[in-house]
């Protein structure tokens, strides 16, 4: 029942109705016209009959007119005693006797009236050709006999005259009547062919209009639903929706798939300023950063950068907790972007570090006019905790004119700054090229901390987000110098990056963790960190399968984190490494997703298995702010994917309550476990 009802409130069936209805409106009209068209031709037909009736009835007339005066000038002259040759009756009587051999012809569709009336014209006709052969027969004998038969003759003649003139009349009036009856059927023939072209333009007419209203017109707004959303702009409500045809449904799909369009656009403005720009901040990012200094030094404009950090911030975040170190950075942020001038950049490079793309105006020499306004807007500010600040200053027209340099420069000024007592500023001077024999004396030590045992690994757990349950481990590479003590792996990392150690640093690691992990229970994963700098080498692939090869360790159980970063430089030879692993079973996994160029670009370059998302959302995300939602988008998105996600630096009960909740299925942090050491058995 619900089908046929759906089907009769069909554009298609409604078509169809109207096109059958107009169908047998036409047949009924062709069906009558037919009718009258054959009544027509009958009744012409008819006319055509009782004309040639007549005009045959006229000929005879003449004929007898002729034979009548024929007979009646040769009586009188035989009365008058004048001798009348045969020659000349001859002929008289051979007309009489053809006139006696005529048949009677009439039409079957004469009226019988008209054809008595003829009949008895033919009887009275014969007897007039016998009464005149009687009298030109009598005529031959002499006078006395014509004036016999003349009164026979004259009574035939008589009757025959009437006769002939009641059969003229008869057909005069069926002749008017018929005339009459063409005029009326052509009446009605022209009445028919007006109300049928009535009926064919009001049909057509009321076909048009609802073409107009019901296809049309939806059609074309359809089509300009459709070039607006080609231009971007939202779509307004359909009001053909609501119907139940086929033009509605068109019209809902349309609506939904503007809908969708709308949400992965959202989606996507989402995604890509994940990639441009810090999610608790605001602020750009490390890498618009680095591509707006690159710009303005590779244009020739003079610039100042400030590499600022937060003095206490670390104290702030162990004491009053991250949620008032976030509102600090926040705080910070605005108070940097206040001011700056317009056309100056301002970044939050990571955690509590931020950097400043000062361009100097053609009288300005250096950045102390800024410098100043920030420690001023600093010293105003009433809010706690009190914000402090170093920084270090580097120009583009004295000191460096690549931006790593630059940045080296200022970096090294800020770490002067925070050595001459923080909450001040410092400009690069070659003095400080202290900093950098000292970074070049730990990169000395670090050739030889492999040799010396100084480096090794400590795991911290990944667990099952649902139920806690150990999944696996994450090396994380450490160094402890003798006379340093514990190294920061963001320092030894760099160093061990920019001089060329990590792919040495990296195979020992790869190693000892791959021994240690072969004590594991065999469900257990392993996951190790690559820097891009190691996706470089176009052999690093095969190294790492033939150490995972040599110590019997199935590929499937690795999992090799890498950041964003290296889908940018030598792309195509990391591209490669990434594929050779995956290839064999190894699992790649995206970290610090939403720090670098976190865009769906990115995750249609590379198929990655697994998607990490970074400690610093999670920590944020305690408030219903920006880092929730990016948290929840990044595991939305991970599920449209079909990625696992895993969160990191996972610390509370209810930061695991909320990640439950949104369906994460892995989380990492200090609440499942802190990184600690195995001892690894001799294989």
């Amino acid at each position: 029942m619900r089908a046929l009802s759906h089907r009769h409130r069909s554009l298609q069936f409604r078509f169809a109705v109207m096109l059958t209805i107009g169908l047998l409106v036409s047949l009924a009209l062709c069906g009558l016209g037919l009718v009258l068209g054959s009544q027509l031709l009958t009744t012409v037909k008819a006319n055509r009959h009782l004309t040639a009736t007549i005009t045959r009835h006229d000929a005879e007339d003449a004929r007898l007119r002729a034979l009548r005066i024929a007979i009646g000038d040769l009586t009188r002259d035989v009365e008058k005693g004048r001798a009348v040759a045969d020659t000349h009756w001859r002929p008289l009587e051979r007309e009489t006797v053809a006139g006696l051999s005529t048949p009677v012809t009439v039409s079957p569709d004469m009226p019988r009236s008209i054809h008595a009336a003829l009949i008895a014209e033919h009887r009275v006709q014969r007897q007039f050709a016998t009464a005149a052969m009687a009298l030109m027969a009598g005529a031959r004998q002499g006078a006395a006999s014509v004036k016999a038969g003349m009164p026979a003759f004259v009574a035939s003649l008589h009757a025959l005259e009437q006769a002939r003139q009641t059969s003229h009349d008869l057909l005069n009036r069926q002749l008017a009547i018929s005339g009459t009856q063409v005029e009326q059927l052509a009446r009605h023939a022209l009445i028919q062919v007006a109300m049928a072209g009535v009926l064919i333009l009001f049909f057509v007419t009321l076909l048009i209009v609802w073409l107009r209203r019901r296809i049309v017109r939806p059609l074309l707004d359809i089509v300009a639903a459709i070039r607006t959303m080609n231009a971007g702009q939202p779509l307004a409500p359909l009001p053909m929706a609501a119907d139940h045809d086929e033009i509605g449904e068109l019209a809902r799909g349309l609506e939904a798939l503007s809908r969708a369009g709308a949400e992965r656009a959202r989606i996507q403005r989402q995604v890509e300023y994940l990639a441009h720009h810090d999610p608790l901040t605001g602020l750009v990012n490390r890498v618009v950063f680095s591509e707006r200094l690159a710009a303005l030094l590779l244009a020739g404009q003079r610039v100042a950068l400030l590499a600022i950090d937060l003095d206490g911030f670390k104290g702030v975040n162990d004491t009053l907790g991250h949620a008032t170190g976030d509102k600090m950075l926040i705080r910070t942020a605005a108070l940097l972007a206040t001011a700056v001038r317009e056309g100056d950049v301002v970044a939050r490079i990571g955690g509590d570090e931020f950097a400043i793309i000062h361009v100097l105006s053609d009288g300005e020499r250096d950045a102390a006019a800024l410098v100043e306004r920030i420690f001023a807007i600093a010293g105003h500010e009433a809010a706690t905790p009190v914000i402090r600040l170093s920084i270090g200053v580097a120009l583009s027209q004295h000191h460096a004119l690549e931006g790593d340099e630059l940045h080296a420069c200022a970096d090294i000024a800020l770490y002067r700054a925070k050595a001459d007592g923080r909450n001040r500023a410092r400009h690069y001077d070659a003095a400080m090229d202290e900093e950098r024999r000292q970074r070049r004396w730990l990169a000395h030590e670090l050739c030889d901390a492999v040799t010396r045992g100084e480096l090794h690994l400590a795991f911290q757990p990944i667990a099952d987000c649902a139920t806690r349950r150990i999944i696996g481990q994450e090396a994380l590479a450490r160094w402890t110098h003798p006379v340093l003590g514990a190294v920061s792996p963001d320092v030894f990392i760099a160093i061990a990056e920019e001089d060329g150690l990590i792919a040495e640093i990296g195979q020992h690691l790869l190693v000892e963790a791959l021994t240690v992990a072969r004590q594991w229970p065999v469900e257990w994963m392993l996951a190790i960190n690559l820097s891009p700098v190691q996706l470089r080498d176009p052999a690093l692939a095969a190294r790492m399968l033939a150490a995972i090869a040599a110590r019997g360790f199935a590929p499937c159980r690795l999992e090799v984190e890498v950041t964003e970063g290296v889908l940018i430089d030598e792309r195509d030879t990391a591209m490669a490494n990434l594929r050779a692993l995956r290839a064999a079973g190894v699992r790649i996994v995206m970290d610090d997703f939403g720090t670098g160029y976190s865009s769906l670009s990115s995750l249609q370059q590379f198929p990655f298995d697994k998607i990490k998302i970074d400690r610093s959302f999670i920590a944020g995300m305690n408030e219903d702010g920006p880092a929730l939602s990016i948290v929840r988008a990044s595991i939305g998105l991970g599920r449209s994917l079909n990625i696992p996600v895993v969160a990191e630096g996972v610390e509370t009960e209810q930061q695991h309550g909320m990640l439950q909740a949104l369906g994460c299925e892995q989380i990492q942090g200090y609440l499942i476990g802190r990184p600690a050491t195995f001892q690894a058995k001799a294989a």
